[in-house]
């Protein structure tokens, strides 16, 4: 699946040509991470896009831009945690 699928998918939540370079086992994951992204709370979802996933050291990696500084710590830890989910859930292949 590419940048372009997933944005059509998911709309402003990733770049049109994010790298999008993962096992298509691990798509459930990436598809439950966009998901939850799509459905955090506008001061926090307004703040960043995902520009890559990617695989990394044998887990997987969401790369994002942002003014993190206009993002309490609160979201940040609730986009670190959907994160964390997503790299369980592929390393355990459990979606």
């Amino acid at each position: 699946m590419t940048g372009a699928e997933l944005n059509d998918m998911y709309g402003a939540m990733i770049m049109p040509d994010a790298q999008v370079a993962v096992p298509s086992s691990w798509m459930p994951a990436v598809h439950e991470a966009m998901t939850a992204f799509v459905e955090l709370p506008t001061p926090v979802r307004a703040f960043f896009i995902v520009v890559g996933i990617v695989e990394f050291a044998d887990g997987i990696e969401f790369q994002i831009a942002g003014a993190m500084n206009h993002i309490d710590e609160d979201g940040r830890r609730m986009i670190a945690d959907i994160i964390a989910r997503a790299r369980e859930a592929a390393k355990s292949g459990v979606h």
